[in-house]
């Protein structure tokens, strides 16, 4: 059987935020480097991935990782990551929770396709 070929990544969900203003702007990349998504959100927001597709290399894993921009600070800092692994593939919609270990501050919905 073939190996899955790449995840596709479906909503992004804001379960609690850091910022004290209310809204975390949040940069939505690759562990190996690459940001594909900016985003600003609130407690309750979805945000829907328009056919973003992350492709599997040599059948490793996928982490998917967010960072919280401070822009008055110019920094940004690491929030969690989720691992999509190749074997999820058939399995349909997987969500992972990613932040703090005993609340999720984000939710991450994808397939394996």
């Amino acid at each position: 059987m073939a190996g899955a070929a790449f995840a596709k990544l479906l909503f992004l969900e804001a379960k609690r935020v850091q910022d004290p203003d209310g809204a975390d702007e949040i940069l939505v990349g690759r562990g190996d480097g690459g940001t594909f998504e900016k985003v600003r959100m609130r407690v309750g927001d979805v945000f829907e991935f328009d056919e973003r597709f992350v492709p599997f290399v040599n059948q490793a894993p996928i982490d998917i990782v967010l960072h919280e921009v401070n822009e008055a600070a110019g920094q940004s800092s690491f929030i969690g990551g989720a691992k999509i692994i190749p074997s999820e593939a058939g399995l349909g919609e997987r969500t992972q929770a990613i932040g703090a270990l005993s609340l999720a501050l984000y939710e991450l919905t994808y397939k394996v396709l």
